[in-house]
């Protein structure tokens, strides 16, 4: 057979083969293309300015639907928790909790004195100063984690006025929060909503001093919590900066998922989320609450809150790693491919329920365009099947064709063969 009635057939064939590309099958589950298939071991010729294959190489398009989403993945812990620290230098004349210890909002939690720093000794401040150095820096590791930002607690005690130091005195203490609502870390602000707030509490005068200028202050619950640490005990001397006790809602929960900003118009308050928690077989639902940009990085924080059932309030714990998915936008149209035709990817997390990458995975796919050229076209894999062994993916059009061989990257734009 002459050379130029082999590139007679060879045409043909890739034109048959690019019209039957143009009319999509139906969906199917089917293997495409056996691993074991003889196109592993056909060999590719490839020249200068050409490829020559065998049909084998060339698989046609097999549409399948699926509905798009992204993956979220966080921590749960209490929407409401709050830390509270010691902007002065104070006294602590009585602990009234214990940790663990369950309690309604306006309980008094600690009767403290506020004090000037002259009357600290100095072997209290220096004790002190190193304490708050090692809590600030893991205050600081804590709030990088979780994308939060804290306020500091400012403790404003008032003296006794000379007309009644008797009478009640109403008092401000902030807290350091951990809800990331917070717009300035060191400036108290109003509260807004349960979520965003600068807690404040009524400290009312417990007693006089007649050697000390200032009085003593209860500090109240800012709403119904558990004390979940106690960093204080009674008749400890403290120095600004020194956390007091940490006071957390377990019955309203949530969990923070970060995700690259591109993400953010698929996404919108209210959507629900399907998640399930590390260790527990059950599956669990949230919804968006809120969606927060940040600026350094350029991240989208998610924050979706736990719907409160009879499961989620007997199983969800804070600090349980958990794992779900947000759907969006309408059905779409992917392409089924085995595990060779993709290129320049890392499998290996799909390899497990609920086999969908928990962010967006890219791979590359050699394409035979319609001019009979190859093309290395960046594609996103959607979710992979065990039970067919094969992978979905989108970002291939229905009238292109799929080269299953595994080509250099110099082979772009050269054109097919079929022998």
């Amino acid at each position: 057979m002459t050379a130029s009635k082999i590139l007679k057939n060879s045409i043909y064939l890739l034109s048959a083969l690019l019209l039957a590309a143009c009319q999509p099958s139906p969906p199917t589950d089917e293997p495409v293309t056996s691993e074991n298939s003889a196109t592993v071991d056909t060999p590719v010729i490839i020249t200068a300015d050409s490829v020559t294959m065998t049909p084998d190489h060339i698989l046609s398009i097999k549409p399948s639907r699926y509905q798009p989403s992204l993956g979220l993945q966080g921590r749960i812990e209490p929407i409401k928790q709050t830390k509270l620290i010691a902007a002065h230098p104070l006294d602590v004349e009585k602990v009234l909790v214990t940790k663990g210890q369950w309690v309604e909002k306006g309980m008094p939690l600690v009767i403290v004195r506020r004090l000037a720093t002259a009357d600290i000794p100095s072997s209290v401040t220096e004790q002190s100063d190193r304490e708050n150095a090692l809590a600030s820096d893991a205050d600081d590791t804590q709030s990088k984690d979780k994308q939060e930002k804290n306020t500091t607690l400012n403790s404003e005690l008032a003296q006794p006025t000379t007309e009644d130091s008797t009478a009640p005195i109403n008092n401000t203490v902030t807290t350091k929060s951990t809800s990331p609502d917070k717009k300035d870390p060191l400036k108290a602000e109003p509260a807004t909503n349960d979520n965003s707030r600068a807690d404040t509490v009524n400290a009312s005068d417990s007693a006089t001093n007649s050697t000390s200028p200032y009085t003593l202050v209860t500090v109240r619950a800012s709403f119904s919590g558990r004390v979940e640490d106690l960093y204080i005990k009674t008749g400890q001397t403290l120095t600004a900066r020194t956390p007091l006790l940490r006071l957390s809602d377990e019955t309203q929960l949530h969990f923070i998922a970060t995700l690259p900003i591109q993400a953010e118009p698929q996404l919108s308050v209210g959507q629900t989320v399907n998640f399930t928690a590390e260790g527990l077989s059950d599956k669990f639902t949230g919804q968006v609450s809120k969606l927060t940009a940040t600026s350094q990085p350029k991240k989208l924080l998610v924050y979706v809150e736990v719907v409160e059932n009879k499961t989620s309030r007997d199983m969800l714990m804070p600090d349980m790693k958990v794992t779900g998915r947000v759907d969006y936008g309408q059905i779409d149209v992917g392409t089924v491919v085995p595990k060779r035709a993709l290129h320049d990817v890392d499998l290996t997390e799909l390899q497990k329920p609920p086999y969908k990458p928990l962010s967006p995975l890219t791979a590359n796919v050699w394409i035979i365009g319609q001019d009979q050229r190859l093309i290395r076209r960046p594609i996103e894999v959607v979710e992979y099947s065990p039970i067919t062994d094969q992978y979905l993916i989108a970002g291939i059009s229905n009238d292109s064709l799929i080269c299953l061989a595994d080509l250099p990257v110099d082979s772009k734009g050269k054109k097919v063969i079929v022998s």
